[in-house]
């Protein structure tokens, strides 16, 4: 009989083996440190075979904004299992396994990055976040209107960077809220640079992180707190049109840029990216900051999954308190409700191809109630 149990330090070194084959990669001896004191940081559940660690899963303890709210968000990660035990449950246990767990820390969202959307949407998360990536040939580099403050680079004091990305993120759901052990592990490389333009008054207002080598800008972060900052860091980017051949930009969904470009005509992906899960029902809606509208609507609540989350709940005044399964409503999933309350998706759209079952007049109260913020994430885990 398989044997669930949360990993020790113990087991790291089992957990790395498994890790090392199933994602084809081999950690240096001289990182084998670093490594381990990031396990240590992880709630790493695992299945065991007579003693043997068959597969695992970590869960990262991580907080995410609602716009200007932060939530507690468990991030499930590292999920693996050995070829030999594959397709016989494990993964499926595990799940269930977590989402208990981060029910139990108060974690009432979850976020992923899928090998498969399709295998996870089994489990209740849903497709939430896409990221824009633009490529801009040389050719196409030209200056906007001059910026009046100055770029410049930095390295030592990050202080700016991390406060304009923070107040960046208000404008959306679902980006990370990075503390400083965050920043130094997975933001801050050697081979990546920090930029930032300062306005006239000295007010830094934007940054970028980027690469230049082998005659490609890469830039992963393009922030900016207002118009005035997008030009100057646009019109830096330009500033390379002798060293590059091209430029690729990694940008949020919503992202106009390529509107504001002499020649729109560039390459633009959308890149279908994490997905999303409510864990629990009742504490999520809670938290969640509802815009106050006139009238009562409740929500019938299914979930295959967490039956915690099999509930009805109504939502007056921007409160939340549980109702009776017979009241009129809307009958939605639990991917449905992350959908919408995270606005990755709009509640007509769901109710058009039948995922939320309702009337009209429950549609728009709920659309009204869910605050006009898109969708975006720009870390990886």
């Amino acid at each position: 009989m398989p044997e669930i149990r949360q990993l020790t330090e113990d087991d790291f070194k089992e957990s790395l083996e498994l890790s090392q084959y199933a994602f084809q990669y081999k950690v240096p001896e001289s990182d084998l440190p670093k490594r381990k004191e990031g396990f240590k940081k992880h709630e790493v559940w695992g299945e065991f075979d007579q003693g043997r660690l068959t597969s695992k899963l970590h869960i990262l303890s991580l907080q995410v904004f609602l716009g200007e709210q932060p939530i507690s968000m468990g991030g499930i990660a590292g999920v693996a299992t050995w070829p030999e035990y594959r397709r016989n449950g494990s993964v499926s246990r595990l799940i269930n396994q977590s989402l208990q767990s981060m029910k139990d820390k108060g974690q009432s969202i979850s976020f992923l990055h899928p090998f498969d959307f399709h295998f996870y949407r089994r489990f209740g998360w849903e497709f939430c976040f896409s990221q824009k990536k633009v490529t801009v040939e040389k050719k196409d580099l030209h200056f906007m209107k001059a910026a009046p403050g100055k770029v410049s680079r930095i390295t030592d004091e990050l202080t700016p960077v991390y406060e304009m990305y923070e107040s960046f993120t208000k404008k959306y759901n679902g980006m990370l809220k990075r503390d400083l052990s965050w920043w130094q592990q997975s933001i801050v490389s050697p081979e990546y640079q920090f930029v930032i333009y300062t306005n006239e008054a000295g007010t830094p207002t934007g940054y970028l992180l980027f690469k230049n080598a082998e005659k490609l800008l890469d830039v992963q972060e393009f922030v900016y707190l207002d118009e005035e900052a997008r030009r100057g860091l646009w019109n830096f980017i330009c500033q390379h049109d002798s060293m590059v051949d091209k430029v690729e930009l990694v940008l949020t969904e919503d992202d106009q840029l390529p509107f504001l470009l002499r020649n729109p005509k560039v390459k633009i992906e959308i890149v279908p990216y994490f997905m999303a899960r409510i864990v629990d029902a009742k504490a999520f809606l809670s938290q969640y900051p509802f815009l106050h509208q006139e009238g009562e609507l409740v929500l019938h609540i299914k979930d295959e999954q967490a039956e915690w989350n099999c509930t009805s709940l109504k939502l007056s005044n921007g409160e939340i308190s549980e109702a009776s399964s017979g009241e009129q409503g809307l009958t939605l999933d639990i991917q449905s409700l992350t959908a919408v309350l995270l606005r990755a998706q709009k509640a007509q759209f769901l109710h058009e191809v039948g995922s939320i079952q309702g009337n009209l007049k429950d549609i728009q109260l709920l659309s009204e109630s869910v605050p006009n913020r898109n969708t975006s994430l720009v870390d990886f885990f």
